[in-house]
Parts: C-alpha cells; structure tokens; sequence
C-alpha cells in the first residue's frame, strides 16, 4: 500500500494537495477494513493508482532535467521506506515475537507478497506489507522503462499494461487455489501502477490533458462503485471465487473507480477541491505510509481484549496516529526533507505541479 513519492529536488516543493487528502481517504479505507471488516478494500488499489502517478512524473522530471536519476531515486526511496519498516519489524518483534525471522528473505529482499502467496510469513499483522513489496518489486523495473523509452512510447507501453494485466490473471487463475496469488503477486497487480504512470505522462505532455476527461471519470467512479456495490450485496463471495471472470473483471473495475478518483481530484475544484484540502486530512495523508505499517499490528494488539468493535477502532485509531505523529516529527520528516523540514512548503497550481507531481509520505 504505500505511496511515497518524494519531491523532485529540495528547491522544488511543489505539492498537490488533493493527493494528501486522497492518500488520507485510502489508509482510513485500509484500516476501516481491518478494524470494522468494512468491504473497502479498494483503498490499497487507490494507493497503488496514486503511486504510479506520483512517482512516474518524478521521474519523468529527472529524466528531462538530465539530473541525477537512479541514484536519486533509490536514495529518496530508501530514506523513506526503510526506517519506518525496520521500526515495525522491531515493534512486531517485541509484541509478537520473532516468527517472521523463519522466512526473513521475503522480508529482507521486499518480498513479502510472494511469502504471503506461498503461505509463508511471518504474524498476520505484517501482511501489510505485501503491497509495499508489490511498490518496490515494479520500481526495480520501471525507472528504466521511463528512461529508455521517450514519453509516447512510455504511454503505448502503460496503456498495453492496463489491456494486458487482466488478461494475465485470467490466464493464470488456474494455476493457482484460491485468488490470493492473483491479488498479492506484482505482475497481476501492475495495471494499477500503470494507470497512475499513463495519467502521469499525460499531464506532462500537456497540463490540461485530463479536463475533457472529468465528466468520463464522473461516469466512471459511480459507475464502478455501483458495479460493486452490487456485487457486495448479491455476489458477497465473488472475489474468493477464483474464476478467470472474477479474476480478471473485480480488479479492473477497482481500476476504474481509482483512476477515476485520482483523476476527479486532479480536476477538483470547489467543495471537492476545499474537502480534499482540509488540513486533517492532508496531515493524516502526510503520514499515511507509517499508519498503514502499524495500524494492523495495534489492532492484533488490542483484539484479544475483547472490547467494543468500535471501541476497539476507535482506541486503535488513536494510538496508529500518535505512533504515526512521532515517527514523522522524530526522524521521517528530516530525512525526506532535511534539516529545513520544519519551514512551511507551499502548494502551487495545478498546470504547473502536474509536470512533477509531489506528495508526502
């Protein structure tokens, strides 16, 4: 589930705040899944969508200024997703013990989605991890991809992802007993990532390439919410089914309802634009990547208390975002941004971000 884009340059703070109020509404999606079993679990897709986007036009970016590319980016990724992890395996340890340490290579190469495949990882409460390592397994990849490949080859190639993923999962659900491996494993997840890098390479060719596309993703958004909606209320196990249909179709029609959402808030302006803007929800997106990490791992914490669902989520929602508070403010904020972290960045208007598309976290 992460996205942590990371800025293009320390003299660049450019920032798109919608998408830290979208990344908010995605871990709150994730976690209101855990702690109520509510049927969100599209709040992982939109993260993957939004981190395709993120961090393809920061490339994008790099490779165009002929600036430090491969080594700037590892750099940033590695600053800003391997303390927080480390600080988790820690924290599991101490609550759960060291289980996980019998398959410590899916932990140790970001593997953790093909442990979770086989049936082998560590306590239930790091299977969040899976889509971190599903993030880090396609940017082994994809920065050459950007590199070699100028930017309408770039989009013909993320467009035959978007085409070609759900036909792979189809192909491949026989091989597999249930639809776990379709849904943990990189190559039948990419076309999420993939329509985030194609938005992001639109918008660089031209910054006013989604605007036609608003009352389509409008369309879109409903119309995909109602498909699920539906298939909730009569089909509640069609996703466990593990048919070709199932597999290929239910993916894709969160695809839809993502790309829609990130495509609306791109556009955003009004209520919609001052709603995704709201500073609680910028600040919970600012430090979604570390709620997500731990919020699972308080949960397992406090189930066995046997308290109030609700009670229990609320109390578990309280201390994911103290946790999640002082990591950011002890050691995550400065080494994204540095010694200077604490002065104010200022958002810019979206013609312009949208040629290298910020956010925190």
């Amino acid at each position: 589930m992460t996205v942590s884009a990371l800025p293009a340059s320390p003299s660049h703070s450019r920032r798109i705040l919608q998408l830290d109020g979208l990344r908010a509404i995605a871990v709150l999606a994730v976690f209101a899944q855990h702690a109520l079993k509510a049927p969100l679990w599209m709040g992982v897709d939109l993260f993957f969508v939004l981190s395709g986007f993120l961090i393809s036009g920061i490339l994008l970016e790099r490779k165009a200024r002929q600036q430090s590319y491969f080594g700037y980016f590892y750099a940033r990724r590695i600053r800003r997703i391997l303390p927080p992890y480390l600080l988790l395996m820690a924290v599991s340890s101490l609550l759960f013990g060291f289980g996980w340490a019998q398959h410590w290579e899916w932990y140790a190469f970001f593997a953790t989605n093909i442990g979770d495949a086989l049936g082998q990882s560590g306590h239930d409460s790091l299977n969040v991890l899976w889509s971190l390592a599903v993030e880090e397994q396609f940017y082994i990849v994809w920065p050459f991809v950007i590199l070699l490949l100028p930017e309408r080859a770039l989009a013909w190639v993320a467009a035959a992802l978007i085409v070609a993923v759900p036909v792979l999962r189809a192909v491949a659900t026989p091989w597999f007993d249930t639809f776990w491996p379709i849904y943990y494993l990189t190559p039948f997840r990419m076309d999420l990532l993939a329509a985030g890098a194609l938005l992001a390479v639109a918008l660089r060719r031209n910054p006013n390439a989604l605007q036609p596309f608003r009352p389509l993703a409008i369309l879109g958004f409903f119309a995909a919410l109602a498909v699920l909606a539906w298939l909730h209320i009569h089909y509640p196990r069609f996703r466990a089914e593990n048919t070709p249909l199932s597999n290929a179709a239910l993916y894709s029609v969160s695809l839809v309802l993502c790309t829609s959402i990130v495509v609306i808030a791109l556009q955003s302006q009004g209520i919609v634009k001052r709603l995704l803007c709201n500073p609680v929800l910028v600040y919970i997106g600012t430090i979604s990547y570390t709620i997500y990490l731990i919020h699972l791992s308080i949960l397992y914490t406090l189930w066995p208390l046997h308290m109030n669902r609700f009670a229990t989520a609320a109390l578990a929602l309280a201390i994911t975002l103290a946790y999640a508070s002082a990591t950011w403010f002890a050691f995550e904020r400065r080494l994204i941004h540095g010694p200077a972290s604490g002065a104010r960045r200022s958002a810019v208007p979206l013609g312009r971000a949208s040629q290298a598309p910020q956010s925190r976290a």
